[in-house]
């Protein structure tokens, strides 16, 4: 059976401001459907406030500054043989390097995880990532 060796695959990290109170919600977010669930859809708006992009190397950690000064961890662990992968999330505490073990995700390609929780500026920041932003989910 020939393997693929995977390098790196591409991934986008959406960093959103989440409010409860009624504004408006990026246009850009409003077709992810994970953000109409609970928890996320008691935000009554929503922003991007930015988007890196980078790429993730199997068992190499990639990191995302976030604007409250936390970083997040993003480690590639392994592509799965139907093609999705598991990926690790883990944010920092403040002013700590330890981090704290969010979750652990099998995503397929193009479709996106979020973690949700920290407060920031009156709201609460949400990560979203998406693993090989080009492919669409089926």
């Amino acid at each position: 059976v020939y393997k693929r060796q995977i390098s790196t695959v591409p991934a986008e990290v959406l960093v959103i401001l989440g409010k409860e109170e009624a504004g408006q919600i990026d246009p850009q977010l409003a077709k992810m459907t994970a953000l109409r669930r609970p928890p996320f859809n008691s935000f009554r708006s929503m922003k991007i406030l930015s988007r890196p992009k980078l790429k993730l190397t199997p068992g190499k950690d990639a990191l995302v500054s976030l604007p409250n000064g936390r970083r997040m961890k993003l480690t590639l662990l392994r592509v799965m043989p139907d093609g999705r992968y598991k990926v690790k999330a883990a944010i920092n505490r403040p002013n700590k390097s330890d981090y704290l073990p969010l979750l652990q995700v099998v995503a397929s390609a193009g479709d996106p995880f979020f973690v949700a929780g920290q407060t920031y500026q009156g709201g609460t920041l949400v990560v979203g990532v998406i693993v090989d932003p080009k492919k669409t989910p089926k």
